[in-house]
């Protein structure tokens, strides 16, 4: 089974962009163009006022804008109706104009080494055009983006039919998966976002079958990607497939499940991908039959389990959450040996705050597979959990600890400002990207501020590092960014 089609998306993209450039409506997700709006979504939902499943990004539309419509801003508190107004703002701009298109413009000084859910990554420098459009059911963007030495892609870029209650989407864009703000442990917008064909619900929000209203507001999706050839296995695919329910008021499940399967010199026809999605084994050295402790799962696989419960206390919403996730070698959850995320978040003084630990130090397992396997590893595919050479997962890799606090604020006028401090320790010595050196203690101050002025949105921001190690002592570095963008 090979997905080499994938690469017909910017040439699919760019003649339905040239079809339906003056039918534009509005983009099936919510924050593709701007990811602040999947927060001003959380804020929303975590203070009560909208109906939804929102730990997975992006979030379908459907549904949301209807309940928009019936809420009284007036009601709400200061942080809730100023997310309620810039969603309902953006959500009316997207149906009333007669075309999106925008072109940004991306500089740093360095690139970023962690990121967050709206942090940045990539090259040095980006220039970025972007086009969407929406013809009845049918809605594609194309984004293609100009970078460092010359190079170009096209991520961020996708054509989506949707049908009943179901969206059929070919393309590249980021997604976060899980409840936490500064890392997700499965699946994140730390690497570049990978070729997929996906089906997915087409909203985000409750059923109107009684049959599925135990469910709650849910969201499920299922997706196969290409990814690089430049890796230990070239061509590897992936297959990655996420739901998510709330059951109980303010209570929010998530089950999550990858596998990085096939390519070259691997089972890679459709009935092997079968065997990938019943969890079948296969020898480890590629015979036809072996003793059972010589058997191994065909592909690379995570399972993962997530939760966020929020309540009320003190007349404001608090939230608990954390994700867990497993690099077994059975189709069974091992609980007692996981990379895990625990968070607090809550709202003080018109603003969002967290706290989250991190810890990906997770044991190797002992089995006599291929090659003895470590967290986001293993001996068949070490390249891992990557795409072109980034975590697809939290930026901070395996064998890791990370504390992070976070502040995030929208103003009324539509200005925002994020800062977060975070504390990680690093293991690097099987990581593809950090220096080689055994152990690692950052201390990292993160933030930027956002601003709008008619067509205009500005972004500056910067990274302040501390790193100690015992080979090289302590060092001291910045970075600064800066992002324009104008929407035509």
């Amino acid at each position: 089974m090979v997905f080499k089609g994938l690469g017909l998306i910017p040439l699919v993209l760019s003649v339905v962009c040239c079809l339906f450039s003056l039918k534009i409506n509005a983009s099936p997700w919510v924050g593709t163009t701007d990811p602040q709006l999947h927060y001003d979504l959380q804020i929303l939902v975590d203070h009560g006022h909208l109906q939804a499943s929102v730990t997975s990004y992006p979030i379908p539309w459907k549904g949301i804008a209807k309940q928009l419509d019936q809420l009284n801003f007036n009601e709400m508190s200061k942080i809730a109706a100023i997310s309620a107004r810039r969603l309902k703002h953006y959500s009316i701009l997207l149906q009333r104009k007669a075309s999106r298109s925008s072109v940004t413009l991306y500089g740093g000084t360095d690139r970023s080494r962690f990121a967050s859910f709206d942090g940045q990554q990539g090259e040095k420098w980006r220039i970025n055009t972007t086009t969407e459009t929406r013809f009845k059911r049918l809605a594609a963007k194309i984004s293609v983006n100009y970078e460092t030495n010359g190079e170009t892609n096209f991520d961020q870029s996708y054509i989506a039919y949707q049908f009943g209650d179901f969206n059929l989407r070919l393309g590249s864009i980021d997604q976060w998966w899980g409840p936490a703000h500064s890392n997700s442990l499965v699946l994140s917008n730390n690497a570049r976002p990978i070729p997929t064909l996906a089906l997915s619900k087409s909203s985000a929000t409750a059923s109107e079958s009684p049959w599925l209203s135990f469910l709650g507001p849910w969201y499920a999706t299922a997706q196969v990607g290409q990814l690089e050839d430049s890796r230990s296995v070239p061509d590897a695919k992936i297959w990655a497939t996420r739901f998510t329910s709330q059951p109980i008021t303010g209570l929010e499940i998530g089950l999550s499940w990858v596998a990085i399967w096939g390519g070259e010199n691997q089972p890679d026809r459709f009935s092997d991908f079968f065997k990938v999605l019943t969890f079948r084994e296969r020898c480890s050295d590629g015979s036809d039959s072996c003793e059972p402790e010589l058997e191994t799962r065909i592909g690379s696989h995570l399972g993962g389990l997530d939760f966020k419960y929020t309540f009320n206390a003190f007349d404001r919403p608090v939230s608990l959450y954390s994700q867990f996730i497993d690099e077994g070698e059975s189709s069974e959850f091992n609980a007692s040996n996981t990379a895990s995320t625990f968070g607090l978040s809550s709202y003080l003084a018109g603003a969002k705050v967290y706290l989250e630990y991190s810890d990906t130090n997770v044991a190797c397992s002992e089995a006599v597979n291929d090659i003895t396997s470590c967290f986001y590893e293993s001996g068949t595919y070490s390249s891992g959990y990557r795409y072109y050479r980034r975590q697809l997962t939290e930026s901070i890799d395996a064998e890791a600890q990370m504390w992070s606090i976070g502040y995030l604020r929208h103003f009324s006028d539509g200005d925002v400002i994020e800062l977060a401090l975070r504390h990680i320790d690093l293991d690097n010595q099987n990581q593809l990207e950090m220096p080689l050196v055994s152990t690692e203690k950052i201390f990292q101050l993160s933030g930027y501020y956002q601003t709008v002025w008619q067509d205009w949105q500005l972004k500056l921001g910067g990274v302040l590092d501390s790193s100690d190690t015992r080979e090289q002592g302590i060092d001291h570095d910045a970075m600064i960014f800066a992002e324009l963008k104008y929407s035509l």
